[in-house]
């Protein structure tokens, strides 16, 4: 019965010992690892040297031409608004729905309005401070235009405006604006027919402007 005692005692001062060496003190030597998996391959750390390259870098960069998946720009109509042989697409190349005239409002508001107005008459907050006037969106000229020719404008800039590609980064708000633009031009010559054909009530909408011109 003592011998027993004694035994459960030796036990848990051994016990007490080894939990004591699991508090986390520093140690020069490498953890035990009982299943290696890919822990110990071989590879380069950021900024590590690699003397097998010349200039002994291990972060190389991508091989030049190199595109990330899912950016590949293979179609230069719906990219660049233009055909193989370099001529403006006439149309659209993409589906023109009540969405993609929203989402074009909304960024014709805030990269275009400061120089075209929201109506599109060239007449935004900048110009007469320093800014040449752009030409009105709804000029013979522009509305004779190619779809393709406007979204040229945004993606590559034309005359004084530059290039607004890296402000409107995605090909598809770009269309978008050029839709909204599309808009706006007809806008300037919609008939009490076109009114009704979308649910609009032209003797309101007459009514409503001659009201805002007399409190003007």
């Amino acid at each position: 019965m003592r011998s027993n005692r004694l035994l459960h005692i030796i036990s848990l001062l051994i016990l007490a010992v080894l939990l004591g060496a699991c508090r986390g003190q520093p140690s020069d030597k490498p953890p035990i690892q009982l299943q290696q998996n890919m822990y110990w391959q071989q590879k380069y750390k950021a900024f590590e040297p690699n003397d097998f390259f010349d200039d002994r870098r291990a972060m190389l960069l991508p091989v030049e031409g190199t595109i990330p998946r899912g950016h590949l720009r293979g179609d230069i109509q719906r990219y660049e608004g233009i055909h193989e042989d370099g001529s403006f697409v006439n149309r659209i190349p993409i589906p023109v729905d009540r969405a993609l005239l929203e989402r074009g409002q909304q960024m014709y508001n805030i990269t275009c309005t400061p120089c075209h107005g929201l109506d599109g008459f060239g007449n935004g907050i900048v110009i007469g401070r320093g800014y040449v006037p752009p030409p009105s969106f709804h000029e013979e000229r522009i509305l004779d235009m190619p779809d393709g020719e406007i979204y040229s404008a945004i993606y590559n800039g034309a005359n004084s405006m530059p290039s607004f590609r890296r402000l409107v980064k995605r090909a598809d708000d770009r269309w978008a604006i050029v839709a909204y633009i599309r808009a706006l031009q007809v806008s300037q010559s919609a008939t009490e027919e076109d009114l009704t054909i979308i649910g609009m009530d032209p003797a309101s909408i007459g009514s409503s402007a001659g009201n805002e011109m007399a409190s003007n």
